[in-house]
């Protein structure tokens, strides 16, 4: 007999619970601004990215913390497109397992 395929979660519910919260926030912040939502988490994850290469190119270990925030955007981003956080880290776990050893191979 085979085993049910149990459902892999890469977020567990509560924190998953708080991305949705915190996007919901975002996005009535962003409607008062009169601000298009997707195109002000895109602005926000290159301020971020600028803001991280700064910080890492000083050995200012707060990039650390922008890193996670730019996570919670990226977050934000696929909440924001109607897609399951945890279906696409699945996904790009698979791709990146694939592709990597291929990569490695050919070196």
């Amino acid at each position: 007999k085979q085993m049910a395929k149990m459902k892999e979660n890469v977020l567990q519910k509560k924190s998953l619970a708080r991305i949705k919260n915190i996007h919901k926030l975002s996005r009535i912040y962003n409607k008062r601004l009169k601000n298009n939502h997707k195109k002000r988490l895109l602005e926000l994850m290159r301020e971020h990215i600028e803001e991280i290469t700064k910080l890492s190119n000083k050995n200012n270990r707060h990039y650390l913390t922008e890193t996670g925030d730019l996570v919670i955007l990226c977050f934000e981003l696929l909440l924001e497109n109607n897609v399951s956080i945890n279906k696409v880290l699945l996904k790009c776990f698979k791709r990146y397992e694939t592709k990597l050893p291929k990569l490695i191979k050919e070196r």
